[in-house]
């Protein structure tokens, strides 16, 4: 069945390529005359100065992607003159069609990738030539599984979370255009005037398109013996019968629009009143039917599933694919094998060094799991869960947040431009999202990046815990990562579009460890371990990653093993583990992606000695922008030779 669906994409794919090679030879004598004129510019620029042409093929392939990802350009916030015009009022494809034609633009992508002799690139070109290169290659690896849609790129948009993540399924509890739309739509779309707001309008009624597009993908791969494990299904059932629980016009897609609308100086009460009124029209009569059709296809697959957790339960191709995940995550030639006994390895250094703190403090006696439980339910080191509490909580971060703010300018040459900010995880999304994340800042610097945090239940952030948790997350870990990339002139706009989870994730775990040579912990030991708890928490999973897609544990075995070394709450480590089982390997990228850093870090200061800055260190590992660790490895050896 495979091999017959992959036939006819191909040949789905040359008709693709045809027309794209059509598309781009003109419909007249004249257009064609104009494109050969074009070409041999181009052919002429290339000759003069490949590097200028390179970065021109970059910009190309950027616009190519974001004509086709109007989601996407929104999430960066970048022009109409670069995503087309009127993009905002328009959602991308989820259908068959929509992922014929990303596998023909990876395509095309690497076809003129290949065009460059890489040995004539120099500066940002040549960096971005290795990037785009393992981005297409992984992408053109991944795109040979014909399940869980397809991708342009090897590397998922950096905050998106969603459907670019490298994820065997198309839909899960955790990504897919179910919760990708709404949340675009109530965090990034831009709500600055009645244009937008009839953008805002357009696309409510682009949904129910968008998400009937996606229930056949979903349904398709179930049909072939694709679906994801009931636990993950199920996931999915809740969140789409939750969001449509509400009366219309109280939803958080009609409230959000009104609440922004208030800062709409152009609009008069009247007209937020009626746009209000056409929200909610929308949302009842196309947007709710669309999630009570997209329930009825998932529930189905219940009889098409089971309740093994791990990628090989799709046969060979499914654990070819976490290879090929395990890779594009950071382990290099690591095997299954191999990760798997560096994770154990770590999760026994790092408990040793917890054991300590732990006595210090004079908690002696249990594993250390359970000392950490008895130190996190201790009533002074939680706040209540209540309204009142969520709140203080919140506060705490922002504290946080301030703190470490007032000495990084030691340890870094640059910072950002852009400020952080703390909210809450709507709660329509809270039973189904980790206990936190960050989204970036727009590229133009008008939208902050933001902290998100759960809290359905206070007790999973014990006050112990949110330290090392708003330091990765916000700063000095993802905030000062994206920001700082994101305000790099000569960044190509294709390498922002672009995310490395082993850079983006093994740079904050690396930030939470900077914390403490920066002074955050001290007199405050149970913040350290909050530390030590988060960095175990990372190397516990290379040992439940492999374990359940290498080595076929069961869920329950990798929560067990979970909640025993690390101990975090059931209910929590429940959903981390969850998450895992959707994205094979990208939990593997935190520690990989640390150690590395710790060690280009040590070979740093081993071989300059007193010429060492850490703050040129951290500019310059910074400065590469998101990047896959041989690239990141490459830069900081140049620049140690350098100096």
């Amino acid at each position: 069945m495979r091999g017959k669906i992959r036939s006819q994409l191909l040949l789905a794919l040359t008709a693709a390529s045809l027309a794209v090679v059509a598309a781009s030879c003109g419909r007249s004598g004249t257009a064609s005359n104009e494109a050969s004129s074009t070409t041999a510019a181009a052919d002429e620029t290339a000759r003069i100065d490949p590097s200028s042409a390179f970065l021109a093929m970059a910009e190309r392939h950027a616009r190519a992607f974001l004509a086709t990802a109007p989601e996407a350009a929104t999430e960066l916030g970048v022009s109409e003159e670069i995503a087309g015009e009127g993009y905002l009022a328009r959602l991308g494809g989820y259908g068959f069609a929509a992922h014929q034609a990303a596998r023909a633009l990876n395509e095309q992508f690497l076809q003129e990738l290949r065009g460059f002799d890489r040995a004539s690139l120099s500066g940002s070109a040549a960096i971005t030539y290795d990037v785009l290169k393992n981005a297409y290659d992984t992408a053109a690896r991944r795109n040979q599984f014909d399940f869980g849609g397809a991708t342009p790129f090897g590397a998922g948009l950096p905050n998106s979370g969603d459907s670019w993540a490298m994820t065997p399924y198309f839909m899960t509890q955790l990504t897919g255009p179910h919760l990708a739309l709404p949340r675009m739509l109530m965090t990034q779309h831009p709500i600055d005037s009645a244009e937008h707001v009839e953008a805002y309008l357009a696309r409510l009624g682009e949904m129910s398109r968008a998400l009937d597009e996606a229930g056949e993908t979903f349904s398709t791969d179930a049909g072939i013996g694709d679906a994801p494990p009931r636990f993950a299904i199920e996931g999915i059932l809740t969140s789409l019968r939750s969001f449509t629980a509400a009366p219309a016009g109280d939803h958080p897609l009609v409230a959000t629009l009104r609440e922004k609308m208030a800062n709409v100086a152009e609009l008069s009460d009247d007209e937020r009143t009626a746009y209000a009124a056409r929200a909610a029209r929308l949302v009842e009569e196309g947007v709710y039917p669309a999630y009570e059709r997209l329930a009825s296809q998932v529930e189905l697959t219940l009889d098409q599933t089971n309740d093994d957790a791990g990628v090989w339960r799709l046969g060979e191709e499914g654990e070819a694919y976490y290879q090929l995940a395990l890779t594009a995550y950071g382990a290099g030639y690591r095997t299954g094998d191999d990760v798997h006994e560096l994770g154990l390895s770590e999760v026994a250094r790092i408990s040793a060094e917890m054991d300590g703190l732990l006595k210090s403090i004079g908690l002696e006696n249990g594993s250390v799991a359970q000392r950490m439980t008895a130190l996190a339910e201790r009533p002074d080191n939680l706040y209540p869960n209540t309204d009142e509490g969520r709140e203080a909580l919140l506060t705490s971060l922002r504290g946080h947040v301030a703190a470490i703010m007032a000495r990084s300018d030691s340890w870094f040459g640059r910072l950002p431009d852009t400020k952080v900010e703390v909210r809450r995880i709507p709660v329509h999304e809270q039973d189904s999202s980790p206990g936190g994340y960050y989204t970036g800042p727009s590229l133009a610097g008008s939208r902050p990046g933001v902290f998100w945090i759960n809290l359905k239940n206070t007790a999973d952030n014990p006050k112990h815990s949110l330290k090392s948790l708003t330091f990765h997350e916000a700063v000095p870990g993802h905030h000062f990562q994206t920001a700082y990339q994101r305000s790099i002139g000569d960044m190509p706009l294709m390498r922002n579009m672009l995310g490395y989870s082993e850079y983006a994730e093994g740079w904050a775990l690396y930030a939470e460890s900077l914390a403490k040579e920066m002074g955050m912990y001290e007199g405050d030991p149970e913040g350290d371990l909050g530390r030590l708890q988060a960095e175990l928490f990372r190397a516990a999973r290379l040992v439940v990653d492999t374990g359940l897609h290498h080595k076929k544990w069961t869920r329950e075995q990798a929560i067990d093993y979970m909640t025993g070394v690390t101990g975090d709450t059931r209910e929590s480590v429940t959903r981390e583990i969850e998450r895992y089982a959707v994205v094979p390997g990208q939990a593997c990228a935190y520690k990989l992606g640390m150690l590395k850093f710790q060690e280009l870090r040590a070979k740093a200061e081993t071989e300059l000695g007193d010429s060492f800055d850490i703050r040129e260190f951290h500019d310059i590992v910074l400065s590469i922008g998101d990047a896959p660790l041989p690239v990141l490895e490459s830069t900081v050896n140049a620049w140690i030779k350098s100096k």
